[in-house]
């Protein structure tokens, strides 16, 4: 069974869980593949600018 199916979870964060890596990594690595990291200002799907990881205030 495919493990990203099994769990819902890549294979490179379940690499760092494995490897002990400290909670900021693993959340990195899950936040850029589940939300991207847009360096420019875009619209969300509600029509909210948004930046990075879907900061909406500063």
């Amino acid at each position: 069974m495919n493990t990203k199916i099994k769990y819902g979870l890549s294979a490179a964060v379940l690499a760092l869980i494995a490897i002990g890596a400290p909670a900021p990594d693993i959340l990195d690595q899950f936040l850029d593949e589940k939300e991207g990291n847009h360096t420019t200002a875009y619209r969300d799907g509600s029509g909210i600018w948004t930046i990075c990881r879907g900061a909406t205030m500063v």
